[in-house]
């Protein structure tokens, strides 16, 4: 038994280093190897188990082999859940691993339990970064969005937005980030008035941790003019846009996406106040700015 215990290493640190060298076909074989040896002279939920099934699904992920790997790394989550005590460092890893991977193959479901399990266990590490969490939070929601579940969502934003307020303090310009996501959201299933609220909130954050003119600042008076635009408060939402606009233009030399936006939503509101000709000045101005 110690024996081969010892071989087991060994196949490891050599498949390891093949991998390394990018000889990904030889240390797949290898690992193949190892799993088979290590579900021989290790018990079920033995943690080494676990390492050679996380092993082989890695390296089929690595070569775009993404179904291949997934039932070796949910075999090694399982292990990892089992073993007493739990390491939910090591549970975090790998659920984490496996949502991603799921999102990538269209399994929603199967990734939402993934993220989940990845969730539960990284709010019991200390200290795990803020971002971490807030990432996959987010993503759930997402998902939930794009399914058209947008009421599961909401709460995954709330609870990003607690997370990093709990870590940051509440005018942090991370903060804001989590801010301006949530007031996107509520814009888009028409609560205009906890839209408002979430980019007010976000605006005054960044207003007081940038200089005049920074590209979050713009990104917020273009999001607050969003929500005035689809009330029908004009006035407000045209000094907005403006506002907006006139940073982005100063700020970059090629126009990121945001400045399309506002471009594009300005130039509508211009044009149903029948200012058509300040419109298209606006429109004419952007294209020479992409030629440029």
């Amino acid at each position: 038994m110690k024996g081969e215990a010892q071989l087991w290493q060994i196949l490891n640190d050599k498949l390891e280093t093949l991998r390394a060298g990018g000889r990904f076909q030889e240390a797949t074989r290898l690992a193949e190897t190892a799993l088979k040896l290590a579900s021989r002279i290790f018990a079920e939920n033995h943690p080494s188990l676990g390492t050679s099934y996380e092993r082989l699904g890695l390296l089929f992920e690595e070569q775009g082999r993404r179904d291949r790997a997934k039932p070796y790394l949910a075999k090694a989550l399982r292990i990892a859940e089992h073993v007493a005590p739990a390491d939910q460092s090591l549970i975090y890893r790998r659920a984490r691993r496996l949502a991603y991977l799921c999102e990538v193959l269209g399994e929603q479901e199967a990734a939402i339990g993934f993220y989940e399990t990845a969730i539960h266990a990284g709010s019991q590490l200390e200290p795990i970064a803020h971002r971490e969490l807030g990432t996959l939070l987010n993503n759930v929601a997402l998902i939930y969005r794009k399914s058209g579940q947008q009421k599961a969502a909401e709460p995954y934003y709330l609870q990003a937005l607690e997370l990093y307020e709990k870590q940051l303090g509440p005018n942090h310009p991370d903060v804001a980030a989590v801010l301006n996501n949530l007031g996107v959201f509520y814009t888009n299933e028409r609560r205009y008035s906890e839209a408002e609220d979430m980019h007010r909130r976000a605006l005054a954050i960044r207003t007081r941790a940038h200089p005049a003119g920074h590209a979050d600042i713009a990104q917020s008076h273009c999001n607050l003019a969003v929500v005035f635009h689809s009330r029908g408060e004009y006035a407000e939402a045209g000094e907005l846009y403006r506002r907006s606009l006139d940073a982005w233009e100063q700020l970059a030399a090629s126009p990121p996406e945001d400045y399309e936006v506002v471009v594009s939503n300005y130039a509508d509101l211009l044009r149903s106040l029948g200012e058509a000709r300040k419109a298209a000045a606006i429109e004419g101005r952007a294209r020479t700015k992409r030629r440029a």
